[in-house]
């Protein structure tokens, strides 16, 4: 693992920290409806509705599929694949994982195949097994 992977491994761990702390604080409770339908609502209601918006239209979980298809069929960048991360951990907390789950799930799929997580060599090749198949006798 490679000192990029621990800090890609900070920023989800941060940012799913961050998306529940923020839920639970501002999205479910009853009374921050409220004070964001008066004539003078509080600052924070901007942000919560937005993240409501972004939440009813799916971009969440649609900007994580895009960026996860980015991060795995066209080998994208580290960035890409951590966006896909990000956003389907936020898509699926904000109740949008039929696309989240697929973005996220593509963003570390791809994380690991750029890394090379899992090859047995740089050939691409299994360690251990023959280039031949011995031939089978007869019994």
């Amino acid at each position: 693992m490679r000192q990029r992977d621990g800090w890609g491994l900070a920023v989800v761990a941060a940012a799913v920290a961050g998306f529940v702390a923020y839920r639970h604080v501002y999205l479910e409770p009853r009374v921050w409806g409220a004070l964001c339908t008066a004539a003078a609502p509080p600052a924070a209601c901007v942000p919560r509705a937005g993240l409501i918006w972004l939440q009813h239209y799916y971009l969440l979980g649609v900007g994580s599929l895009a960026a996860g298809v980015w991060g795995f069929a066209y080998w994208g960048r580290f960035g890409a694949q951590l966006a896909a991360v990000v956003l389907g951990v936020a898509a699926i907390e904000n109740y949008n994982a039929t696309w989240g789950a697929i973005g996220a799930a593509l963003g570390v799929w791809g994380w690991v195949r750029r890394e090379g997580w899992g090859k047995a060599s740089s050939a691409n090749k299994c360690v251990g097994t023959p280039t031949k198949m011995p031939r089978q006798t007869k019994a």
